[in-house]
């Protein structure tokens, strides 16, 4: 799912970048790129994607994923005895991940149809994510933009902060749930069915 990955294929910037904004003082940028996958059977695109993951520092090996960063500030005043944010301003930068067939034009008919379907769940699967994430963003923003402290605000940036990381953390709860929800979609996938049925492993990373 959050990957920026290497493993031995270079990953090629697409000129497509992606910005927009939410409510409550989030907003975001995305990034496209794509991991070239040589082969022109589905056995053949399935085989050296298994050998040539993005890899996915928190769950290892993948077909595409998502990564991000993001940047905050928080803003604070002294007023009525009580320290009050008065504005946090959340900026989410991400990149999606995908497969892209170096191949496509020596492929079949049939064999193309199975990689245009993968590469399209692919791309919905990993912008869900990112749905997601902007989804837990216009819930936590606000509220740490509602967050009270001491007067002077001791520690007020820090409080945000940790409040912050701890609605991630829950967010992370619901991005797991969605992929364990997804995995027998995926395993309907025609690519999928034939590369199995050619009696090669299932892959990680979904």
């Amino acid at each position: 799912m959050r990957i920026l990955g290497r493993a031995g294929a270079t990953l090629l910037a697409l000129a497509l970048s992606v910005s927009c904004a939410a409510a409550g003082g989030v907003s975001s940028s995305t990034t496209y790129k794509v991991n070239p996958v040589k082969g022109t059977t589905a056995a053949d695109l399935w085989r050296y994607m298994l050998a040539y993951p993005i890899i996915d520092p928190d769950d290892g090996p993948a077909f595409a994923n998502i990564t991000h960063e993001h940047r905050m500030s928080v803003r604070t005043q002294s007023a009525g005895g009580l320290c009050r944010v008065t504005d946090v301003d959340f900026h989410w930068s991400f990149v999606i991940t995908l497969p892209k067939a170096v191949n496509y034009a020596q492929m079949n008919a049939a064999t193309r149809q199975m990689w245009d379907q993968f590469t399209a769940y692919l791309k919905k699967h990993e912008e869900e994510h990112r749905t997601i994430f902007l989804d837990c963003g216009k819930s936590f923003v606000p509220a740490a933009g509602k967050m009270t402290g001491l007067p002077g605000c001791p520690g007020m940036d820090r409080k945000v902060r940790a409040f912050i990381d701890k609605q991630y953390a829950a967010c992370m709860d619901r991005q797991r749930a969605f992929d364990r929800g997804q995995k027998q979609s995926v395993a309907n996938l025609a690519l999928v069915r034939a590369a199995q049925g050619a009696g090669l492993p299932a892959g990680k990373g979904f």
